[in-house]
């Protein structure tokens, strides 16, 4: 049976949230001093592209960047990415006599996957421990079903270890999603309370190398079916002081995923002219190898 939570509970969970992030500065630890020159915006802008030519044709293209920046006990952080893949299916035919003939390359192309998100989110530090924290998506992933989805998200994390060479954190918060699929499931609100638990893990590995692992966790509160897992894993290398290359390989899995609608034939192959519905697939994997420009 579908795990429902009344929506009182959930309002008095946010209330706790807002009422933690709002405590008097009396009741915080003291701000730290800070040198206001260290204190600016720092950029990073991501570039990938795969093209090949001749036998096959596809082309992958994208663009990331990212905006942060942090002061004693306050950091505000700014995302953006935008993938997308076209592949060129290539029909060749022969023109002429069997043995005086041209060969004639014809390519149409078709945009086979399509991802974009922007993302915002804003920390506040209440002790050396603990953090409060909210935060905005939006996503766009029309081949795995989704036309929009806008998630708001409050609550809290544990920072575990915080050094130089390795930092680790753990997050957990309320939330609120606004979903839109290209193809509407009439099973399924599209406005929907959940939770959402994740970390972030950083570690140099070398002077040159660092490696970053984040996961977030996301449950449909209306719908105990509909669970959510988003798990990234990068590499970035320093090349000089401004480019990096970075690999990374991104993991998107839903128990619960989105519908499309498929052509309904025959045992016999013919075509009945109806659609069904059918599930897409659980999980999504996407690698990339990109040019990092930091600023």
């Amino acid at each position: 049976m579908p795990l429902r939570v009344r929506r009182p509970s959930l309002l008095g969970a946010l209330l706790a949230l807002t009422a933690l992030s709002l405590l008097p500065s009396s009741l915080r630890a003291q701000e730290e001093e800070v040198d206001p020159a260290t204190l600016r915006w720092v950029f990073t802008g991501e570039l990938s592209a795969v093209l090949s030519r001749g036998n096959s044709e596809t082309t992958t293209f994208g663009l990331g960047a990212k905006a942060r920046r942090e002061w004693a006990r306050d950091k505000l952080l700014f995302e953006a990415g935008w993938v997308q893949v076209e592949t060129g299916t290539i029909t060749r035919t022969a023109v002429g006599t069997e043995d005086d003939f041209e060969v004639e390359r014809s390519v149409a192309n078709e945009k086979t996957a399509e991802n974009m998100f922007l993302r915002g989110r804003y920390d506040r530090r209440l002790s050396d421990k603990w953090f409060a924290y909210g935060a905005l998506d939006w996503l766009r992933n029309t081949f795995a079903g989704i036309d929009s989805r806008f998630l708001i998200a409050i609550g809290g994390g544990t920072q575990w270890i915080e050094r130089d060479d390795v930092d680790f954190s753990t997050n957990y918060a309320v939330t609120y999603s606004f979903q839109e699929d290209v193809v509407e499931n009439p099973f399924v609100k599209t406005s929907f309370p959940g939770i959402r638990l994740g970390y972030d893990y950083r570690n140099q590995l070398t002077a040159s190398t660092e490696f970053t692992s984040k996961l977030v966790a996301d449950q449909n509160l209306d719908e105990g079916k509909d669970r959510r897992l988003e798990f990234l894993n990068s590499i970035v290398v320093d090349i000089n002081d401004v480019l990096a290359l970075k690999p990374s390989l991104l993991l998107q899995w839903r128990n619960l995923p989105s519908l499309s609608e498929v052509p309904l034939f025959t045992p016999g192959g013919a075509d009945t002219g109806l659609t069904v519905l059918a599930p897409l697939r659980k999980l999504d994997t996407q690698f990339t190898l990109a040019l990092v420009l930091s600023l």
